[in-house]
């Protein structure tokens, strides 16, 4: 039993140990498998895919309008509407001479005379019948069965049909450009939040390892003496900084916790404790977040689907003069009746042309149509427009923020040195306080410097690699 409980308590204090916690906790996935995950689970990629499916349904249902249309109808009813009683009767081909009787009928004279053209004496069927109701009139409650199966074969709708069918084909069209877009868009978000953690790290430990320092010197050097007012300036200038690096600090964490939420917000089964795999900045823009090439236009997925919502509009147009032209179809029915009777059936075959001649509903809708294309037509150029000069300003702003970065990583680098001198020169004597808080300053103002360098860098990046068609990174 106590070699047991020794087992158990060893077991314990390993699985409690940092290095378990350490092997445990981390969890490193690179962008391109945090990606595969998003692009299944992300809310906007599962709804876009919806209506996609949705679109293509519709495009295929209007593909099929020169099919004819067949129909039904079976209904079984009791009535004593003398009009549905006779069709019914007619219908069965069963009508007999007495379902013409009307009161008109009765009341002949010769319902009064006998064989020999002499009046009745007394009662008999005849004279008895004339105080009944009419059976034409009156036929009483019957009961009725009829089916009817039809077809109707269109030869001319006046393109309504194949306005419809256009109308949706474009629609297609620009729902496939949406869903492209959306999933560029979703990429680049979860790029830039991926690699921002990475950053947001990096900077926390850089502004932690800054304030640890300043700490460790204040409480090394006895410079605060308010007589020792060199010293004592020195002592303010750096507690300063010290504030300003703890805002610092919370910042990072504020944007590391945002980005890990952005992506399990995208996909809900990507580990809460993961790590992204360490990757310079620019190696990891270069490597996920493409540049567009030279001989693509500057135009986004959004431009190519407010394009084909333009001539979708415009395609309107024809739609509603369509319901101004005749229509021209062939059709043929066949009917069985049922009732206490007989059973019977019939047909009616034949041609029809049909056409609006007024319809309320329908004044203005042309130019109402009209409007709208124009409308949409404006707004597509002014997609365009947009974006053509926003890539512009982007593929600026890209080299020159590359650029930068580049010199403030220098900077960053020398700055270091530097601080490590000025710390050694400020143990000889050589320089006072206040010089060794500027050199801390210079620091602090270098990292913030290089934390939004940085965060615009990708931000840029990330909007410049929608205009890519390589945008995705499963379109490579």
């Amino acid at each position: 039993m106590k070699s047991l409980l020794g087992k158990l308590l060893i077991l314990s204090g390993f699985i409690t140990s940092p290095f378990w916690d350490e092997v445990h906790a981390e969890t490193i996935l690179e962008f391109s498998e945090v990606w595969s995950r998003i692009q299944i689970q992300a809310p906007s990629l599962k709804a876009k895919a919806l209506e996609v499916k949705t679109a293509e349904i519709s495009k295929d249902r209007a593909k099929k309008h020169w099919l004819p249309k067949i129909y039904a109808d079976v209904r079984s009813y009791q009535t004593n509407d003398p009009a549905l009683n006779f069709m019914g009767k007619l219908g069965q081909r069963s009508a007999t001479q007495s379902d013409f009787s009307t009161a008109s009928v009765r009341t002949q004279p010769s319902n009064y005379l006998d064989s020999n053209n002499q009046p009745y004496t007394g009662l008999n069927s005849n004279t008895a019948n004339i105080f009944a109701k009419d059976t034409l009139n009156n036929p009483g409650s019957q009961t009725y069965s009829r089916g009817t199966l039809g077809i109707e074969l269109p030869f001319y709708e006046g393109g309504a049909k194949s306005s419809a069918q256009l109308i949706q084909e474009k629609k297609l069209n620009a729902v496939y450009a949406e869903e492209k877009y959306i999933r560029f868009r979703e990429y680049s978000n979860a790029a830039v939040a991926y690699q921002s953690i990475l950053l947001a790290e990096e900077n926390h430990k850089v502004a932690k390892n800054l304030h640890q320092k300043i700490y460790d010197f204040l409480n090394q050097y006895q410079i605060g003496n308010r007589s020792n007012l060199v010293g004592f300036s020195g002592s303010l200038a750096l507690k300063s900084l010290q504030h300003i690096l703890e805002v610092s600090k919370r910042e990072q964490e504020i944007i590391q916790r945002s980005a890990e939420e952005y992506l399990q917000f995208l996909a809900v089964d990507v580990p809460p404790d993961f790590k992204p795999k360490k990757i310079p900045l620019l190696r990891f823009a270069d490597e996920y977040l493409p540049l567009p090439g030279d001989q693509e236009s500057g135009l986004t997925p959004l431009a190519e689907a407010y394009s084909a919502y333009a001539e979708e509009a415009k395609e309107g147009v024809n739609s509603e003069k369509s319901k101004f032209l005749p229509k021209i179809a062939a059709y043929a029915e066949t009917y069985a009746y049922d009732g206490n009777r007989n059973f019977a059936n019939s047909y009616n075959a034949g041609i029809y042309l049909q056409m609006n001649l007024l319809n309320p509903s329908d004044i203005g809708a042309l130019d109402e149509a009209k409007s709208k294309a124009e409308g949409a037509k404006k707004k597509s150029e002014e997609i365009k427009l947009r974006e053509e000069s926003s890539f512009r300003i982007l593929v600026s702003q890209e080299k020159n923020l590359s650029e930068n970065l580049k010199s403030i990583y220098e900077s960053v680098r020398l700055q270091e040195e530097q601080l490590q001198v000025t710390q050694k020169l400020f143990r000889n004597g050589t320089i006072q306080a206040p010089q060794l808080a500027e050199s801390f300053s210079a620091m602090v103002n270098l990292l913030k410097m290089k934390i939004h360098s940085e965060s615009e860098y990708l931000r840029i990046r990330g909007e410049l690699s929608i205009y890519s068609k390589r945008g995705n990174f499963n379109e490579r």
